[in-house]
């Protein structure tokens, strides 16, 4: 079969993403896809052969998006205001990312390879938060390590990071407590989490409230986190 050069694969996964945003999951054809951008059947199934291939090459592109999204706070001022608005524009009720974001989290329940990816997303995301939160906090703040998968920039399971990640395990595990790592009683490494789980439970409720005042939300955490980290600070 020659190679099809109407379009590249790359153009192919946006349209995919916007299929899967505007039909769902369960309604995704390669036959869709073509459709959507103009191009024969044969070529989507040049590029991709399953909707299996196709989705799994759909998660590893918004991996990679948001790895790289995320890797600029690693060499930038973090400031929380600007990370609530980015959370905040993620989030919202006409979200593109987080609408395809969810329809991935429940394609990779059964689907292992495209967990995975997505665990890996998370690990890293709450990893480089973490370091963020420790720098405001005044904290001590290891360099992040250059770790990687091997294939171009993408990270491990563990996040480039992953040392503070595996030390704030390690503590966990053997119970150990240092009054330099924490905030508020609680490990840094735990504050990432939850942060996150915050900003994409707020994500779930916009998609579904309507009546979510998603400004007052955001608003209101601004000056939690602010007044959070301030007192947190050594004199």
């Amino acid at each position: 079969m020659a190679k099809p050069n109407v379009v590249s694969k790359q153009e192919l996964i946006e349209a995919a993403k916007q299929c899967i945003v505007e039909q769902g999951l369960e309604k995704l054809t390669l036959k869709m896809v073509a459709e959507r951008i103009g191009v024969t059947q044969g070529t989507v199934y040049y590029h991709f052969q399953t909707k299996d291939r196709l989705m799994l090459d759909v998660v590893k592109d918004v991996c990679e998006r948001s790895w790289n999204e995320f890797s600029a706070l690693q060499t930038k001022e973090f400031v929380v205001s600007e990370a609530l608005g980015a959370a905040k524009e993620r989030g919202g009720p006409d979200s593109f990312f987080h609408r395809l974001f969810l329809s991935l989290v429940v394609f990779s329940l059964k689907h292992e390879e495209t967990r995975k990816e997505l665990g890996a997303l998370i690990s890293f995301e709450n990893g480089v938060l973490a370091d963020r939160l420790r720098h405001l906090a005044g904290a001590e703040n290891p360099q992040p390590s250059s770790e990687t998968s091997g294939s171009g920039d993408r990270p491990k399971t563990d996040p480039p990071n992953g040392e503070t990640t595996r030390r704030g395990r390690q503590e966990a595990e053997s119970g150990t407590d240092d009054a330099d790592d924490r905030l508020m009683g609680m490990s840094f490494e735990v504050w990432a989490v939850v942060i996150n789980a915050i900003f994409d439970g707020l994500a779930v409720q916009s998609l579904v409230s309507p009546a979510l005042d998603g400004n007052k939300v955001f608003t209101e955490l601004g000056r939690f986190f602010e007044r959070l980290l301030r007192e947190a600070k050594p004199e």
